[in-house]
């Protein structure tokens, strides 16, 4: 019976680490998306998201709002985002 619970286990993580590597590539696909005169801030603050540290994520989603100021539909669009809206509900708890 451990030997199916580990293998079960094993797999949901394999499963985890899969959707959360589609969602990090969907930030940064969105990123494109973004008018070049702001594109490479908003890399930034992406990366920062998804690789930097718990300390950083209130100032990484401030900027992005700021950023995205200029265009409600990109904005509402990027806070849509799993790596955005995961950041958000980690600082709320």
């Amino acid at each position: 019976m451990a030997t199916f619970f580990q293998a079960w286990r094993r797999r949901q993580a394999e499963r985890q680490a899969a959707a959360w590597e589609e969602e990090k590539q969907a930030a940064r696909r969105a990123v494109e998306e973004v008018p070049p005169w702001i594109r490479s801030d908003v890399r930034r603050v992406i990366e920062t998201l998804i690789e930097g540290p718990d300390s950083d994520l209130q100032r990484a989603l401030d900027e992005l709002w700021n950023l995205l100021e200029i265009d409600p539909e990109l904005r509402d669009r990027f806070f849509r985002l799993r790596v955005v809206d995961d950041a958000e509900k980690f600082l709320k708890t």
